[in-house]
């Protein structure tokens, strides 16, 4: 019955790990080896704790301006900053920009 066909494979797979003993000493010592190197890369980088900091009101999102929101990359140029200047001086209003 079906005891009978449990017992057989059992006994089929102790067979092949018996045969196959390189392999099956690096099934149990790899998954060791990897929880014994997150131990320790825990224990070397410890967990930081944060002060807490009040509730600040950030105020509504405008989420007209994201609708349509790019970003882009363009390399460090004399000539890329001052187009930058150009679209940071038109998006703000009082003429601040960074």
């Amino acid at each position: 019955g079906v005891w009978r066909q449990t017992r057989a494979l059992l006994f089929k797979n102790c067979l092949i790990k018996c045969r196959t003993k390189k392999s099956s000493v690096q099934e149990v010592l790899f998954p060791l080896f990897f929880l014994f190197w997150l131990i320790l890369m825990s224990m070397m980088h410890p967990h930081r704790k944060y002060e807490e900091m009040a509730n600040t009101d950030l105020g509504p999102l405008d989420t007209s301006m994201l609708m349509n929101f790019v970003i882009g990359y363009t390399p460090p140029t004399a000539m890329a900053r001052e187009i930058m200047k150009k679209v940071a001086f038109d998006n703000f209003e009082d003429g601040t920009h960074t």
